[in-house]
């Protein structure tokens, strides 16, 4: 090939880039690794050959894929870098170009009759269906009542490339579809085949009919050898003969319509090697940008006892709460669509995504959301507005504070009555937080793509994944079952935020960080998904099962030494400065699934880290001291761990730094709160680097009765003397101060102060603001 400067060649690429991949780029960032193989600047002979002296990567492997196979890069460096002595020691080297070496692992990926894409019934529709499929249909034992989307479908064999080129491509198709209802309304029949189906009505079939269609665009190789037209059904009853056709006939009537709803779509497999095993459940994908909430007596959830466990142990988010969250996202996306569509933009589009806990249906203190603009490729002539963002677009910072500007007025006058506040939050990338008067809190990222095809949210593609949105949906493909790890996700975040172990900007583990864990316990631990009601049955013992499987993991792994990723093998293709990045952020290294392969756990120290640990081992050595022989003894087990509270200070602190911080508004006080929690990870840094402190740190910071005034305390394992009298920590005092006064908007209502005292003392200041 001629490199990346030739333009007929790229254009080519460019066109065929779901076809052929660049495998330089899928394991390197050309900003950080560029790939020159031709580089006068490094290399003596290309530095005499070179005209321009300009360096070039004219050397790449690329790759045409095949529907019927699939890879995986093991190593791919460049090799012949060293020069080698000549006369009057002198050196130069091989050749003016370097050479890549590249280590490559295939295989094949088949499409088989025994994996189906499909759409399963609800259970509470079963007696209706069963009353004609057990009589008649002898496959039923097999296959379960279905309406088949794909059949025969790819063969999944559990690794990351079908996760990734599979299961994530169809995952983040169907984010962009909502929820809709099947109706069942009559019997009918393919009488050449002696074939008699339960039939959709006319807005089913075609609701059904478009996702086909768009699910094998993605997927056209399972439709290869398919020369019938597509007719959604779900098959009831199979004859030998038309003569017993003719004569059952007349008895399968449905005297009633019946409806259900479709929330998930599955993939049923079976293994190759028996044909007498039943199709199981390989994965269950959801649909819609936004999961169902969990909540009590839920459809395609668990068993009803575990959800009356959820439900006493307050562990489900209100349905009023959800509810409020799904109206101001709502809002907010039509208030963005008043001001970026298609007649004020043509050269750009935008979407209003959700991301993180609000994202998967589970509860969480805010809504996080993101506001993603993108420059395209048209043909239309520039709007006014287009104009203006293609002047900006040179100077991104300049753009961001434009959009964000824009984002800003635009809600202000659209929510004026209905808003405590809107401000933007200064942190390193674009956010905007808005508080309701309801108190729902929004937050809204901010991110720009520029130069590039027109991305959607199922890219699979995007050079850079879309914020928190891509991070999710890996986690949502590879465990198994959504709701089973909804609600593990719950329980283990609920135990840590009793515990103090939750919040990163604490220097504990986030929200995701702990979703990652949960993830790699549900894929790794949940037995085979024989039919729906595996799930809707998914007991007590077996969440139990779970969550000590989850404990005892993570009680064992070696934390200070290795890197935990759900896909071990992809840490390989991390470059080398980027696994130096991992390792100097973050006494845990939990990485993300989505490249560049981020540490989820970057603001955890040593100090949390060690706080972390002890969690785990204190719920292992509880579950060893109690019987959990009976269901009984489980449930009791599962409260007992979820009534473990937090010890501040623990029994090995010996002293208190406390902040107050105080502004004259509520407004001013939370954005003032913003910055310092910003700057609280460099000053936890410090204490550790610096003076060699363990330290104790609260995860909330508490506001006082008078709404203008919160505090915030650091336990320390030394003695207050100690820390009043070591240089060291009073520098580490004053650079916090330095940060502290560097934030652009504090007025001078905006107060800090610090104090230094023994436990028994803030214990007994904490008491008497109790009492009042």
């Amino acid at each position: 090939n001629f490199g990346d400067v030739h333009s007929k060649e790229q254009n080519i690429l460019t066109t065929y880039e779901n076809d052929i991949h660049d495998l330089w780029k899928e394991v390197y960032r050309l900003d950080e690794n560029p790939g020159f193989t031709y580089d006068p600047s490094r290399n003596i002979c290309a530095k005499i050959t070179s005209e321009s002296q300009k360096s070039r990567r004219l050397d790449r492997y690329l790759i045409h894929t095949l529907y019927n196979l699939s890879y995986s890069i093991e190593n791919l460096s460049m090799i012949a870098i060293d020069t080698i002595p000549i006369d009057n020691n002198q050196q130069i080297n091989l050749s003016d170009h370097y050479a890549l070496d590249l280590i490559i692992n295939f295989r094949a990926r088949s499409i088989s009759h025994r994996s189906a894409l499909v759409i399963l019934p609800t259970i509470d529709t079963w007696p209706i269906i069963d009353s004609f499929c057990g009589y008649y249909d002898s496959s039923i034992n097999y296959w379960g009542s279905h309406i088949n989307l794909l059949w025969p479908f790819y063969n999944l064999t559990d690794c990351q490339d079908d996760h990734e080129e599979i299961l994530l491509k169809l995952r983040l198709l169907l984010c962009q579809y909502s929820l809709f209802s099947i109706k069942i309304n009559e019997i009918d029949s393919f009488i050449e085949n002696n074939v008699s189906f339960l039939k959709c009505d006319e807005q089913s079939t075609n609701r059904v009919k478009e996702l086909r269609e768009r699910i094998a665009q993605i997927f056209p190789q399972c439709l290869k050898n398919n020369r019938n037209t597509y007719y959604p059904h779900m098959t009831v009853a199979q004859f030998d003969s038309h003569e017993e056709f003719n004569q059952a006939k007349p008895s399968l009537v449905l005297n009633e319509s019946f409806k259900f709803p479709v929330q998930y779509l599955y993939i049923l497999q079976r293994p190759h090697d028996n044909d007498t095993t039943p199709f199981h459940i390989a994965h269950q994908i959801p649909i819609g940008h936004i999961l169902q909430s969990i909540n009590y007596k839920q459809l395609n959830s668990v068993h009803i006892k575990l959800q009356e466990f959820f439900q006493v142990m307050n562990l489900y988010e209100t349905n009023q709460s959800y509810k409020r969250k799904q109206k101001k996202f709502e809002q907010l996306s039509t208030c963005f669509q008043q001001i970026f569509n298609e007649d004020t933009l043509h050269c750009f589009t935008h979407s209003f995504l959700p991301y993180g806990s609000f994202r998967i249906g589970i509860n969480g203190q805010d809504v996080d959301t993101i506001f993603l603009l993108n420059e395209i490729e048209s043909m239309n002539n520039e709007t006014t507005f287009d104009e203006t963002l293609r002047q900006l677009k040179h100077d991104p910072n300049a753009l961001n504070k434009y959009i964000v500007n824009i984002l800003e007025t635009q809600i202000n006058e659209n929510f004026k009555d209905e808003i405590i506040y809107c401000m933007k939050i200064e942190a390193l990338f674009p956010i905007i937080s808005i508080l309701f008067t309801d108190q729902t809190k929004v937050e809204i990222f901010v991110q720009i793509e520029l130069n590039h095809e027109h991305k959607v949210e199922n890219d699979s593609h995007l050079s850079r994944s879309i914020h928190g949105v891509h991070d999710m949906e890996r986690l949502l493909v590879h465990v198994r079952s959504p709701p089973i790890f909804q609600h593990l996700l719950t329980y283990i975040r609920t135990w840590a935020q009793h515990n103090g172990l939750y919040g990163q900007v604490y220097g504990y583990l986030s929200g995701y960080a702990w979703a990652i864990l949960c993830a790699h316990i549900c894929h790794q631990y949940l037995s085979s998904i024989k039919s729906l009601l595996s799930i809707e049955e998914f007991s007590i013992d077996e969440f139990f099962s779970l969550v000590k499987h989850f404990f005892a993991t993570f009680a064992q792994f070696n934390w200070s030494t290795d890197e935990f990723s759900l896909y071990p093998k992809s840490h390989d293709r991390i470059s080398s400065s980027e696994k130096l990045l991992v390792y100097q952020r973050g006494s845990m290294r939990i990485l993300s699934p989505s490249p560049p392969f981020h540490n989820a756990a970057r603001s955890t120290k040593k100090s949390t880290r060690d706080l972390i640990i002890q969690g785990f081992q204190r719920v292992v050595r509880l579950l060893d001291s109690i019987e959990t022989i009976t269901t009984e003894d489980k449930l009791n087990g599962l409260k007992e761990i979820i009534k473990f509270n937090k010890t501040f200070p623990n029994e090995k602190m010996k002293s208190i730094v406390q902040f107050t911080i105080s502004s004259e508004n509520t407004n001013e006080l939370d954005s003032w709160i913003g910055w310092i929690k910003s700057r609280l990870s460099f000053f936890f840094s410090d204490c550790e680097e610096t003076c060699h402190y363990t330290f104790q740190s609260q995860n909330a910071i508490e506001y006082q009765s008078n709404k203008n005034e919160a505090r915030y305390a650091i336990a320390f394992h030394v003695q207050p003397t100690i820390l009043q009298q070591c240089q060291q920590f009073t520098i580490c005092l004053q650079k916090l101060s330095v940060q502290l006064n560097s934030f652009s908007n504090r007025t001078q209502s905006m107060k800090f102060d610090l104090k230094i005292m023994s436990i028994d003392n803030w214990k007994l200041e904490q008491m008497k603001h109790s009492d009042r």
